[in-house]
């Protein structure tokens, strides 16, 4: 069975346009990760300042951060993982081999 092929100006240009996807992503993530870090930083001095702050309560917001870096990490494997599976799929139809599901296993990324 004849499959129809892609064209090869059509897939350079997906490649282009998911390269612009992927550095406008990492800019976005970039600034969204260095505002959150100044902001825990100003909320480290706040507390500093708090002499009487019982220590379960530092537990508590140590417990906190490092459950949203984590969220954060997931995030980023997640979505880096999304566009290595685009970028094979991508790749599947320029070498004119069958595309099958991109899906890529992205807890092996992280």
């Amino acid at each position: 069975m004849n499959r129809p092929t892609t064209p090869k100006q059509v897939l350079d240009y997906q490649k282009q346009v998911l390269e612009f996807q992927k550095a406008a992503f990492e800019n976005g993530y970039n600034a969204i990760v260095a505002l959150q870090e100044r902001q825990l930083e100003l909320a480290d001095r706040m507390i500093d300042q708090v002499p009487n702050l019982p220590d379960e309560a530092r537990v508590l917001m140590q417990t906190w951060r490092d459950a949203a870096a984590d969220g954060q990490r997931q995030f980023k494997n997640t979505v880096d993982g999304s566009f290595a599976a685009i970028t094979t799929y991508l790749d599947r139809l320029a070498d004119g081999s069958p595309a099958e599901d991109p899906a890529v296993d992205t807890e092996a990324a992280e």
